[in-house]
């Protein structure tokens, strides 16, 4: 496998985690089970987590972009 080909694989392993946690954070339907409509405190944890989850990924890919930026 080329370097092109690795790096290709790589964005697409940071990007998809990031687009599937913003896109939880907007579909709130899908953090709350079948059943359990009135249990806000979990759904106030599982929201929370994504948030923190989100701007972690989005961390790690700054760092990964600013570092491979410096190599060129």
């Amino acid at each position: 496998m080329n370097k092109e080909f690795k790096f290709m694989i790589a964005i697409l392993f940071i990007s998809a985690p990031i687009l599937f946690s913003i896109y939880l954070n907007f579909q709130n339907e899908l953090l709350i089970p079948k059943g359990y409509d009135l249990a806000i405190d979990g759904y106030v944890i599982s929201r929370t987590l994504m948030i923190i989850s989100t701007f972690y990924l989005l961390t790690k890919a700054g760092y990964f972009i600013i570092k491979n930026t410096k190599k060129d």
